[in-house]
């Protein structure tokens, strides 16, 4: 057995004369994979909660763990079916983040590519088919392997959705399953626990080769739900984490504008800067994409001679962060935006910079589209926001525009001022 310590489950192990487990093993070894181990799992969330440094890394071994026992308890009653796509689903539930960037994976995307829908995962699969040694590794088993597992990120049609349900479904899913748990951990609150073995315990694939849940258990599902809701609510969504991700799009933004003049970008950075999408960037530039990268370029461009560039990093490298101003149902936006940016240019700072607006979101949104399946004591399986209301209560909460809230986000003697004008 080849065990790691996880501050979820103590200890995590894998034995390396199971294939799929011999197979985790062989990739957890690539050169791709181990670069997990310097993209941040949670970005900037370690400026609020101060442990929550933890990477990528720990996350994908956890997903692979939660898929392989689930995959384990399956077999007990579809063992055909789990045979012949195991292989496939422990790789894709390991690999399902290898193409995350930093900083922060999340928060990366919407630096480097603000107007492009998150592509970590249509990278994960970039790299799947084309990095020569993961893709040998795939091969090593079966010449098939690496499409079959791009097609599972991808919830190709042409598989069966159970496979991609266990990573990327509706409600519980090994990757929503994990990054609850552990990052409450690493954050030091008890939002994200919840009865894993319960859950795992109680998921079945129905005849139409789809996810349920047995009835009896839907207590353990709603108790996940409520912790996921939790983690959002007080931690991914907290107001000054959302300042903190602000003020990082403010030095990216004047970066890419500085253009060919920025005193100080290696290769890569002057890649990124003028990419466009995800597309313009090659499989090197991606690689290099991490942590330390990105904190070198900060700590240099804080001794830039443009002084709004030396002046954003600076903020963010002593956490002197933003200040939010909350935007009640009746204020008017526009006169309040309008009032902030007078504030600003009398401060000779940039608006277009020093000025942001930011909001909480749905975190529910794909649920509905394709949640898991709740299979009844009859043998009937149903919708899960048929059979649950707490569930549909929590969904519909969170997509209400009256929960979802607004801030405006600016340095603190921006705020001052524009507080003596409300």
């Amino acid at each position: 057995m080849i065990s790691f310590a996880d501050v979820v489950h103590q200890s995590i192990s894998f034995d390396p004369k199971k294939p799929s487990s011999a197979l985790i093993l062989k990739l957890i070894d690539t050169s791709w994979f181990q670069r997990l181990r310097e993209i941040g799992q949670t970005a900037n969330t370690r400026l609020l909660y101060m442990f929550s440094e933890h990477s990528r890394f720990g996350h994908c071994v956890g997903v692979a763990y939660l898929a392989s026992i689930l995959l384990e308890k399956l077999k007990s009653s579809h063992p055909t079916e789990v045979k012949e796509h195991e292989l496939a689903v422990c790789a894709a539930a390991l690999l399902h983040d290898i193409g995350h960037l930093a900083p922060g994976s999340h928060v990366a995307q919407q630096l480097w590519f603000p107007n492009e829908l998150d592509s970590h995962e249509e990278i994960s699969c970039k790299i799947i088919l084309e990095d020569t040694e993961v893709n040998s590794v795939l091969k090593s088993l079966d010449p098939k392997l690496p499409e079959k597992v791009a097609k599972i990120l991808k919830e190709d049609s042409q598989i069966p959705p159970w496979t991609w349900e266990i990573i990327s479904g509706g409600a519980w899913n090994v990757d929503r399953g994990n990054w609850c748990a552990v990052d409450s951990v690493m954050a030091g609150v008890s939002y994200g626990k919840y009865n894993i073995p319960a859950l795992i315990d109680s998921i079945v694939i129905t005849k139409n080769e789809h996810l349920a849940l047995k009835e009896n258990r839907l207590d353990s599902m709603i108790h996940f739900i409520i912790s996921r809701q939790a983690m959002y609510r007080q931690v991914y969504q907290h107001r000054v984490l959302l300042a903190a991700d602000g003020l990082c799009k403010a030095i990216v933004s004047r970066a890419s504008d500085l253009s060919d003049h920025i005193t100080f970008a290696d290769a890569t950075m002057n890649n990124v800067l003028k990419a466009k999408n995800h597309k313009d960037l090659s499989l090197e530039d991606i690689f290099l994409m991490r942590e330390s990268w990105f904190r070198y370029h900060l700590h240099h461009w804080s001794q830039s001679k443009d002084k709004t560039l030396a002046d954003l990093s600076t903020r963010f490298i002593n956490r002197k962060l933003f200040k939010t101003v909350r935007i009640n149902t009746d204020d008017n936006i526009e006169d309040l935006t309008f009032q902030a940016k007078e504030e600003l240019n009398n401060l000779r700072l940039d608006p277009k910079y020093y000025l942001q607006t930011v909001s909480t979101r749905d975190v529910h949104a794909s649920d509905y589209k394709h949640s898991i399946r709740v299979l009844n004591n009859t043998g009937e399986v149903k919708e899960l926001q048929d059979v649950e209301p707490l569930f549909k209560s929590i969904a519909d909460t969170s997509k209400s525009k009256e929960n979802q809230k607004t801030w405006l986000v600016m340095p603190e003697i921006a705020k001052v001022a524009l507080g003596r004008k409300r």
